[in-house]
């Protein structure tokens, strides 16, 4: 786990090397938070975007602020995944589970993806952990029930988590054993959990008797039709299963490898014969749930990553718990049989690592959807440059946020009067005031001139008359 922090913390130096136009629509979204969000219906991932414009006031808006959030979301996500699957599995066998799931290229993906998506796998994670706590247990700490309705209640704000919030109430409603749970609760706990969730629940439910539109973004995704549901589903999981060929996506193809996928069907295989067991049973919902609403939402897809954290241990012990069995009393073989899983496991480690750090650097289909312009314009201008945007250019929203939080001039054509050095993003300038001083470029576009400095050129020749 050390390991997997201190790689959290170089996230944004490791990979991608820059912004996605989701996380830049993150941001814009963010910096629209407000006290009159819920009029606006700006209420849609309202904890994630409350995170994200806290870091992006303390520390400007640079690559490390817009992921800062998705960080420390996944620090926590990796620490509920540790501890639902020791919940379900021995110690030793947990631990190596772990380890497999946060050091994927999946997962260190998401914790280094400034949006709102690494929500789905941390809110997951968390109410299975609370829920496995709860049921079954005849001595339940209040803490933990608020603490269940409370998470249940936030996840809400994350677009289609509503429907597994829905399936939850269902199932306690018609689960014997989890009417008994029920049952268990002390009326002041089941008053208590009542208030916390409607106080947590209050701004988005009146955020969508406000503006009906944040129904449909809580449901569906933009632009949805039924008739692209299917369609949904394929593209969703394209990339993460294709060994031979890389999408033009944000994920890398395969975002699971050849040797995960293997334990995966050794985990189902090993499953089979304890089907209706209450672990089964939430992890067969779970694959169901984000293969069909990932219909109405293709970033649903990648909650997958908690059925396979689970799969992938149960293949991990089934392997172990066979070798064993066939000799149950020699410690030797125990350990002969221990040691090619150790280099498998280390393997896939490795693998992973190595394809998430050079994959999205150099597979040109995946590079491609990342910029690092801002990067370019911090590391080369000094507060209070005037950047020229085109005015059609998509991201012009996105860049003109640098006037509020790093001192920036953004504006569409160059002022009458000139009191700062000039630069233009992504296209040449022709005016007689400024000179080309320098070009800056980056290897990650196909127009790899993406910054032009311009000086004044009055003020060079009143330079050039006082030297003289």
């Amino acid at each position: 786990m050390i390991v997997f922090f201190a790689l959290l913390i170089f996230l944004p130096s490791v990979a991608p090397s820059g912004l996605s136009q989701a996380e830049m629509d993150s941001v814009i979204s963010a910096d629209r938070i407000s006290p009159n969000l819920i009029s606006n219906g700006n209420v849609v991932n309202l904890p994630y975007l409350v995170l994200q414009k806290i870091s992006i006031s303390l520390f400007g808006l640079s690559l490390l602020s817009i992921k800062l959030p998705s960080i420390i979301i996944g620090v926590f996500a990796a620490f509920f995944i540790v501890l639902l699957l020791n919940r379900w599995f021995k110690s030793d066998v947990a631990i190596v589970g772990s380890i497999l799931t946060t050091l994927s290229t999946a997962f260190l993906f998401l914790a280094g993806h400034g949006t709102p998506v690494i929500m789905y796998v941390f809110w997951l994670a968390v109410i299975l952990w609370l829920g496995s706590k709860i049921v079954g247990n005849d001595h339940t700490h209040p803490m933990l029930v608020i603490s269940f309705v409370l998470c249940l209640a936030l996840s809400m704000y994350t677009p289609q988590l509503i429907y597994v919030s829905v399936g939850i109430g269902i199932a306690a409603l018609a689960h014997p054993h989890l009417r008994f749970a029920l049952k268990q609760l002390k009326l002041y706990q089941l008053i208590i959990s009542i208030l916390v969730f409607v106080l947590a629940i209050f701004p988005l439910a009146a955020g969508c008797f406000l503006n009906h539109e944040v129904i449909k973004d809580l449901l569906f995704m933009d632009n949805f039709s039924f008739g692209a549901f299917i369609e949904n589903i394929s593209v969703a999981f394209a990339p993460f299963f294709s060994f031979s060929l890389a999408y033009d996506s944000i994920y890398l193809a395969p975002l699971f490898g050849l040797a995960t996928i293997v334990l995966v069907i050794f985990g189902i295989l090993a499953s089979m014969g304890r089907l209706f067991t209450s672990r089964n049973t939430v992890i067969s919902l779970l694959t169901i749930f984000a293969i069909v609403v990932s219909g109405f939402n293709q970033d649903v897809a990648i909650s997958i990553i908690i059925p396979i954290a689970v799969l992938s241990t149960a293949g991990l012990e089934s392997v172990i718990e066979k070798w064993h069995s066939l000799f149950p009393e020699n410690p030797y073989a125990h350990f002969i049989g221990t040691t090619p899983v150790v280099i498998v496991v280390v393997t896939i480690i490795v693998s992973g690592l190595l394809h998430f750090v050079y994959g999205y650097r150099y597979t040109p289909r995946v590079a491609k959807n990342f910029s690092n312009d801002i990067t370019i314009i911090q590391n080369h201008l000094d507060g209070g440059t005037i950047i020229l945007i085109d005015p059609d250019d998509e991201n012009y929203n996105f860049y003109k946020l640098l006037e509020d939080y790093n001192s920036y001039t953004v504006l569409t054509t160059l002022p009458e009067r000139i009191d700062a050095p000039v630069a233009v993003l992504g296209r040449p300038y022709q005016d007689d005031k400024l000179e080309l001083k320098e070009i800056i470029t980056s290897p990650k576009t196909r127009n790899s001139d993406r910054l032009y400095i311009y000086e004044k050129v009055a003020v060079k020749e009143t330079e050039q008359k006082g030297d003289e």
